[in-house]
């Protein structure tokens, strides 16, 4: 089942279908990071912060992991297509892993493929 949704995150990211967002959730420190593929935007939202959008970009890599980056920022974001996801203090399970940095691992979701 998870190649269908890998040919599903692929083709809605490149344009062959509608547009699609990413939304991923992490916990210690609360983070929410959402690519629009609309807009090429990527936004970061924590609570002590407030939020940020910048212009993004995404590469497809190996092993199903889209890597997601913002412009002027060394951080990135990859999506693990492959893996489930956890934000970490709460019971759902997101469709897809998120990863910052290789360092924080949280959950994530797309506008069709919610949490259960």
């Amino acid at each position: 089942m998870k190649p269908l949704f890998l040919v599903t995150v692929l083709l809605v990211l490149t344009g062959t279908a509608r547009a699609e967002s990413i939304y991923c959730y992490f916990t210690e420190p609360f983070l929410t990071v959402t690519y629009n593929s609309d807009t090429n935007k990527v936004r970061v939202e924590s609570p002590q912060d407030g939020s940020v959008e910048l212009n993004g970009s995404v590469i497809y890599q190996k092993g199903g992991i889209l890597k997601i980056s913002a412009e002027g920022v060394t951080q990135y974001l990859e999506v693990d297509l492959t893996k489930e996801g956890s934000d970490g203090m709460s019971d759902f399970i997101y469709p897809f892993e998120g990863i910052i940095n290789g360092t924080l691992y949280g959950g994530c979701e797309t506008d069709s493929l919610k949490r259960q």
